[in-house]
């Protein structure tokens, strides 16, 4: 007759242990939910995320492949897929569909692009056919080439770096860039109203501010996108925020901005905007946000030749439906 082993006190203690050490391996990840609004260190772990959480995945899978004990290369194992799967919904959960509503009365189609100083990008931006173009990053003649098309136009912004408003309905500025306002509010009389344009170019966020570079640090950053967020506040007709805001979805700089407004590109499925050398941080960094009980139809990211950006094109205009934000 074959007896068998009791199990002592000690050994299920000791399995409980190793599967609540699983578990909170598993679930360490999933903190950066709870942590990502604490400060300048999250601000930089949401810009890279994609790249720290494919580093933390190989590394996972590293440990989990060399020899060693079976609750190590588990753990290991648990840990790399669980925190894919946080930078799988950290990334990609800002570009899931959250629809504003749908736009009543006419309507106006509006374009953001950064165009890089260059002129190549506009016929790509003419085509779009939108009844407002924000252009970030000016070139000199880029002016002239969209003045056939849109009669009113309104530059300014930072110095090195020029915005420009090119529109079908009359335009004018109320506010150009200073310390606090990266680029400028302008006043369009639309078919449905009036609202407050602001077209925005926010600095890069950088290791610290460059003399010739558009860059300012991480907490700078974060205090631009607060302080225009403040404005937008005390706004007392509809807003609608365009622009190259150097903001991943992901980023607290984001929430701040869109907490207060409606994200209009999100009516439909969204993805990275930054393309070129910064594609791999997949970025969603250029917006469309509008405020006041103003929607958002047929929102698409255009592509813009010569430009390390897509462009953000969308319908705004008034809820369609009471209530619609």
């Amino acid at each position: 007759m074959v007896g068998h082993r009791e199990r002592t006190p000690e050994a299920g203690r000791g399995r409980s242990g190793g599967i609540a050490l699983t578990v909170l391996v598993a679930a360490l990840p999933w903190l950066w939910f709870a942590l990502r609004d604490t400060g300048t260190v999250a601000d930089v772990v949401a810009i890279a995320m994609p790249l720290l959480v494919a580093g933390l995945v190989l590394v996972a899978v590293v440990v989990a492949l060399v020899p060693g004990s079976r609750a190590r290369r588990t753990r290991a194992a648990v840990f790399g897929l669980s925190a894919l799967l946080v930078g799988v919904v950290a990334v990609a959960g800002p570009w899931v569909p959250a629809d504003t509503g749908a736009v009543t009365g006419s309507g106006v189609r509006v374009l953001g692009g950064n165009v890089d100083f260059q002129d190549t990008p506009t016929p790509a931006m003419i085509d779009v056919d939108a009844d407002v173009v924000v252009a970030a990053e000016l070139a000199p003649d880029t002016e002239q080439d969209f003045g056939e098309e849109y009669p009113h136009s309104v530059v300014g912004g930072p110095e090195n770096s020029p915005v420009g408003v090119f529109s079908r309905h009359p335009a004018r500025l109320l506010e150009d860039a200073g310390p606090d306002l990266p680029g400028m509010r302008v006043l369009v009389d639309g078919p449905d109203g009036a609202f407050v344009l602001y077209a925005l170019h926010i600095p890069r966020p950088w290791f610290g501010a460059s003399e010739e570079g558009y860059e300012v640090s991480v907490p700078e950053h974060y205090a631009l996108a607060a302080s225009v967020a403040d404005r937008v506040r005390a706004e007392t007709v509809p807003v609608v925020l365009v622009g190259d805001l150097n903001s991943t979805d992901r980023g607290r700089d984001y929430r701040v901005l869109a907490g207060g407004l409606s994200d209009a590109m999100r009516e439909t499925v969204g993805g990275p905007t930054s393309v070129g050398k910064w594609l791999p941080l997949l970025g969603r960094i250029d917006h469309v946000l509008v405020d006041g009980g103003w929607c958002g139809d047929d929102a698409r990211r255009e592509e813009l030749p010569g430009s390390s950006h897509r462009g953000v094109a969308v319908t705004v205009g008034p809820c369609a439906a009471a209530g619609d934000q």
